[in-house]
């Protein structure tokens, strides 16, 4: 018996329809409801139904039974020659192999990672970091605005290249707006460092993981011993030198999320030199290393609950500062989700999975040996990864094929619900080897699914609370005045 081509979605207050094909949520009534729900069961045809409401849909062109996607195929597929000839964004520069910490979840560790390069003293030298700023410089045309990161291992342990390469490509790029960003572990910031970040206006992102308990379980020197107190120490010295400069640096969060959530989340409101609203957190990636994080009790129930206070914030109905930092920019990044929900329309008959980016265009990664990778994130040991280097150029061919990760899996893409919502990239297809893992690829699907259907109930939820409390919200407003 064939099904509508839909997932369901229920609220305290009322009962919604997600029609995959459309790309639209509906409301529908209770009845509607029950019978959509029994038809995904297979205990009800849609195609012979009687009720009124679910006939009218279908006359809309809603409650397809079948998806309207006959081939996975990126549409800048023809195209993605032309954007990594002429369009890169930024490069990111492997400046180090090299790390004065060993973390304890650090994919580089020799103990835990199973599909990455472990660590090592490998530093780039000029000529290499020279030939890529060219290549940067040549393969940017018409990008109005690029940037160069620096990334290791930790970074500033090759200051002197980073240098370098900043002095060099200043004055290649003279006239085409230039940013750099360099993302630091934070414990080598000394004041002839500080200086020169300040002075180039380099962006900085130091990792910092919650508070001196939590960071310290985890981020610890290569000779021993938590870095936490080093950290902060570093971070009051820049607010002195530079007040200014020290409020625009971003923070890189791990969370660990066996951990209590409430003490993570302790440093974003209790540490003076942690501004709230620079904050970028995740959870610790496991990709790598075949295992998945662990979600302590503590951290599941605090996390939603502090969810929770920031939508009310969002409503004007709770203080943003006894928020969440963390949750608040969740909810941040979940109206920007909203956006683009409107923004992309309803399924086409040659359409793509929601997660791949054009392989090396974004973020090009370019390791300590020249040779290219998609971003930073992806394994350099991996052969199926390597998409180029600074002798040989792009192989466009192999980023064609990253990008259209979704091919390997065709028939569970075009026929899933979650199509528009996904974040699968061709990382999550990785398994070392010289193609991708299609079998790899579908383990994640249920967990993209799940994360799809509870971004697209809080959607409902933010939009249904405005409708049906916007005037006690504008009430209470007018009362605190």
């Amino acid at each position: 018996m064939p099904h509508p081509f839909i997932q369901l979605f229920k609220t305290p207050r009322s009962q919604y329809v997600y029609d995959a094909n459309k790309n639209e949520i509906l409301p529908v009534s209770s009845e509607a409801f029950c019978f959509l729900s029994n038809c995904t069961r297979g205990s009800e045809n849609i195609e012979t139904t009687s009720l009124t409401e679910i006939k009218e849909l279908r006359q809309q062109g809603y409650l397809a039974t079948e998806s309207v996607v006959q081939d996975i195929r990126h549409p800048y597929t023809p195209f993605v020659g032309d954007f990594l000839d002429r369009k890169i964004s930024q490069m990111t520069l492997q400046v180090t192999q090299g790390c004065n910490l060993r973390c304890k979840y650090c994919i580089y560790s020799e103990e835990i990672n199973q599909h990455q390069r472990s660590h090592s003293s490998k530093s780039m030298d000029w000529k290499t970091a020279k030939q890529a700023v060219d290549f940067l410089y040549a393969h940017s045309i018409d990008s109005d605005h690029v940037t160069i990161a620096f990334y290791g291992g930790e970074p500033l342990l090759a200051l002197p290249l980073i240098q370098q390469v900043v002095a060099y490509s200043r004055e290649l790029f003279d006239g085409k707006e230039i940013d750099y960003t360099i993302t630091s572990n934070g414990t080598l910031l000394t004041d002839e460092i500080m200086h020169f970040l300040v002075n180039e206006k380099i962006h900085l992102v130091i990792s910092l993981d919650g508070p001196k308990e939590i960071h310290d379980r985890n981020r610890v020197f290569a000779g021993g011993g938590g870095t936490f107190d080093t950290i902060m120490k570093n971070l009051g010295r820049l607010k002195e030198l530079d007040a200014e400069y020290h409020e625009k640096i971003q923070f890189s969060m791990v969370m660990d999320p066996a951990n209590d959530f409430d003490c993570i989340n302790e440093i974003t409101i209790s540490t003076k030199d942690f501004n709230q609203h620079n904050i970028n957190a995740a959870i610790v990636d496991r990709e790598y290393d075949e295992e998945e994080a662990a979600f302590s009790e503590k951290y599941i129930w605090k996390f939603r609950y502090q969810n929770f206070l920031a939508f009310l914030s969002v409503l004007g109905r709770f203080p943003p500062n006894r928020v969440s930092a963390i949750s608040r920019s969740a909810i941040s990044s979940l109206i920007q989700d909203a956006r683009y929900i409107d923004l992309s329309g309803p399924l086409r008959q040659i359409d793509v999975p929601g997660g791949p980016c054009i392989p090396g265009q974004m973020r090009l990664f370019v390791n300590v040996d020249g040779n290219f990778f998609p971003c930073e994130r992806v394994s350099e040991t991996s052969p199926v990864m390597s998409i180029g280097s600074l002798e040989t150029g792009f192989n466009v061919e192999k980023a064609i094929y990253l990008l259209n990760v979704g091919a390997i899996t065709k028939e569970n893409c075009r026929n899933c619900w979650a199509i528009r919502h996904c974040s699968s990239c061709a990382k999550k297809a990785d398994i070392g080897e010289e193609t991708l893992s299609a079998q790899f690829k579908l383990s994640h699907c249920e967990s993209i699914r799940l994360n799809a259907y509870v971004k697209l109930r809080q959607l409902i939820l933010l939009n249904e609370i405005n409708c049906h409390y916007s005037d006690q919200v504008r009430e209470k407003k007018r009362m605190a005045k």
